[in-house]
């Protein structure tokens, strides 16, 4: 089912469900006094098939009509088969430039669209069943609801002919003009009008056009896509505020929406924030004082000021204060009035996914607008988050130090062989490592760390392969999983997460004297309890370690008994883990290859053609240049994914030959004793833990495995 619209069961009888139209006689708005729209009126009188219209179209154009939604749920028996069928389906769309409302606050390019679409039904005696319309929707946007709608319409066989005044106002995407004009159109028997480019489904010679026509409105976009960034950029150089909303504490000014101008209730609690840390509050303190004092968060305040501001994880804006939104008002620069933007961007125009840009990149202006804070607190505040930053970096190196100097140490053990000059060097190293942690310098100890690291590997060749296992072992463990406090990663480390906020368990460790057993203490909570102090979530109760181990332990003993025994581990691992999903990835890989390789030879099947159009003056010489150009890159683009693709085939076929081997493995799984974590991270990928159940006293634990075991 296409997007935008929700999939419903389909039933194979005709729908028989008739609007008389009606037409209203008394105009009040200047627009219906109009020429245009008298003649809109007169072309829709007798319109008697009409089943849906867009509401809008049914406001404006006093169009009496009651909306049958059955006809998007029920396959139509009279469907005919290929063309020329009378019924038709009209589609409008308005981008933004053409909201230019003119009178009685309707746009004139709707009426005109309208007008001329109903022109040409008239002419040709066409029955008109359904009219949508949108607006302020860039044709490339496939979550376009009302286009959707159409497309469903089409699909379930109610209508014969898709009419709209150019191609343009159906997709500006040459992948939806080539998926529905010259496929599912096709196969649903509709055919695709649009009146100004001529292009026509029924007209096999117009397919080119419309593939050009596709392929200079994707440009067109993005084009303007390339010069809408760089305009902003632009004004963000100037030291302009481009964003939609103001940052939490200002607002935009009246006067120029470009400057930020202090909002006074807000920039109070901004004040307050920054005064307790100043004054040595933590972020959990600040949370509990805005809390128990009620007052407003970012989103609940925006929502007070009846702002369009939406929050997807609270659309009616968020209750309680918690740690993120804290320290983000606390870490921005803008409250010291400095401009910082371009901090994110899209990946590109036709996708929506968006990246970080690294510090160096962004666009940082200084003395833009009024700050909030004082200096001297601001002072204070960057101050402590600069001293948190250079501690952390200075822990991580010397973390990092250690366990270079204890790895070396073992391995200079197993390998004897080593020249004794090479060993006073290496030795000779590890003291100035080891002395420069009283250097409480990072940059000193990552560079001792480096060059120690170096001469180790140039020692010896297995030497080398054992330090680059075991230091590559060390940053890819640190990344994945935090170690506890005493030195060790837990067995369900990054696997517990809260089944209300999705947040992962963290695990508390008491140690208290004179228990022999004390681990029967420790405990896993949720991270948003602390964060939040019990505010945001709901799941503020945690839960024993041994508790959630034992079920763990007896769940997947009883799965294993259940599923992998013997008879069945070469049917359930084997062909639904090995053998589907590398299979899977790899044909996956290579369709995409395939795919790829035909938009190549499509697009040199293009060049030949546009070529011919350059000798034949159709085309200037100017415009083939460009063509070509785009051609090329375009090809050079694909022809670099297609490399990276086979690489990744090679990778994935040695997965695969290297999981034939591992089966064995697996024959140790009939029970278990015990838990480890090379165990749990093989058969489970999550542990889901509910809240407590206040009648009860239970709570819910669901565990998702890896395998459909």
């Amino acid at each position: 089912m296409l997007k935008g619209l929700k999939e419903s069961e389909n039933q194979n009888h005709n729908i028989i469900v008739t609007n008389e139209y009606k037409e209203e006689i008394n105009y009040k708005t200047p627009y219906e006094q109009t020429i245009e729209f008298k003649k809109i009126k007169e072309y829709l009188r007798g319109q008697n098939k009409l089943v849906y219209v867009t509401d809008t179209i049914k406001r404006l154009f006093k169009i009496n009509v009651v909306n049958n939604l059955n006809y998007f749920k029920v396959i139509s028996k009279e469907n005919s088969i290929g063309y020329g069928g009378k019924r038709v389906i009209i589609y409008l769309r308005l981008s933004v430039e053409d909201l230019a409302k003119e009178d009685g606050n309707v746009s004139k390019s709707i009426v005109n669209q309208l007008l001329l679409l109903l022109q040409y039904c008239q002419k040709y005696e066409l029955e008109i069943v359904a009219i949508f319309y949108e607006e302020d929707l860039s044709g490339s946007d496939e979550c376009r609801e009302e286009w959707n709608r159409s497309l469903v319409f089409c699909e379930y066989g109610h209508t014969d002919v898709y009419l709209c005044k150019a191609q343009a106002r159906f997709a500006r995407s040459m992948e939806f003009v080539e998926k529905y004009l010259h496929k599912k159109f096709i196969e649903w028997s509709v055919r695709f009008i649009s009146l100004v480019d001529g292009v026509d489904t029924d007209n096999k010679s117009s397919k080119k056009t419309s593939q050009i026509t596709a392929m200079s409105d994707e440009w067109k976009l993005e084009e303007q896509s390339i010069n809408t960034r760089k305009t902003l950029q632009g004004k963000n150089r100037a030291g302009q505020w481009t964003a939609a909303f103001a940052p939490f504490g200002y607002k935009k000014d009246p006067a120029d929406k470009y400057h930020l101008i202090i909002d006074e209730p807000a920039a109070k609690t901004v004040r307050i924030i920054y005064d307790m840390y100043a004054n040595g509050k933590s972020y959990n303190q600040i949370c509990i004082y805005l809390n128990e004092n009620k007052i407003p968060t970012l989103s609940r305040y925006r929502k007070l000021q009846k702002s369009n501001y939406y929050c997807r994880f609270s659309p009616n804006g968020s209750e309680f204060w918690c740690v993120q939104s804290v320290k983000k008002i606390l870490m921005d620069e803008v409250y010291d009035g400095i401009l910082i933007q371009h901090r994110t961007e899209k990946l590109a125009y036709n996708i929506k996914k968006t990246r970080k840009v690294p510090r160096a990149e962004q666009i940082i202006v200084a003395c833009t607008h009024e700050p909030i804070i004082k200096p001297e607190i601001s002072k204070i505040v960057r101050a402590k988050f600069s001293a948190k930053k250079k501690k952390l970096e200075l822990d991580n190196a010397k973390k990092e130090a250690r366990n270079l100097i204890v790895i070396v140490e073992s391995a200079l053990n197993e390998y004897k062989k080593i020249a004794k000059d090479k060993q006073l060097e290496i030795a000779s190293l590890i003291e100035t490592l080891k002395d420069s942690y009283l250097s409480e310098d990072a940059k000193t100890i990552t560079s001792n760390y480096n060059k120690l690291r170096n001469c180790v590997m140039s020692a010896n060749n297995g030497l080398n392969k054992k330090i680059m296992e075991k230091t590559d072992a060390l940053r890819i463990e640190k990344t994945r999983a935090r170690a506890c406090k005493d030195g060790k990663i837990h067995i369900f480390s990054q696997k517990v997460v809260c089944q209300c906020c999705g947040r992962t368990f963290a695990k508390r460790h008491y140690n208290y004297k004179g228990k022999e057993n004390c681990s029967e203490k420790d405990y896993l909570y949720c991270k948003t309890k602390k964060s939040s102090h019990g505010y945001t979530c709901e799941n503020n109760r945690s839960i024993k370690f041994n508790e959630l181990y034992e079920v763990v332990l007896n769940e997947l003993n009883n799965q294993i008994d259940k599923y992998y025994d013997l008879k069945t581990l070469k049917e359930n691992y084997c062909e639904k883990e090995m053998y589907s999903d590398l299979k899977r990835d790899i044909k996956s890989l290579k369709s995409e290859k395939q795919k790829l390789e035909q938009k190549i030879k499509s697009n040199n099947e293009k060049f030949v053609i546009l070529y011919e159009d350059k000798a034949s003056s159709v085309i200037s010489a100017d415009e083939f240049m460009f063509l070509k150009q785009k051609y090329k890159n375009d090809n050079d683009n694909y022809n670099i994914r297609i490399k990276k693709i086979e690489a990744e085939i090679i990778d994935l076929q040695d997965k695969f030959d290297r999981k034939k081997t591992e089966v064995n493995i697996f024959e140790k799984y009939k029970h278990l004793d015990q838990l480890d974590k090379i165990t749990v991270d093989t058969f489970i990928s999550k542990i889901v833990i509910g809240k407590v159940d206040e009648k009860t006293h239970q709570r819910d634990i669901k565990i998702i495995w890896n395998y459909a075991i």
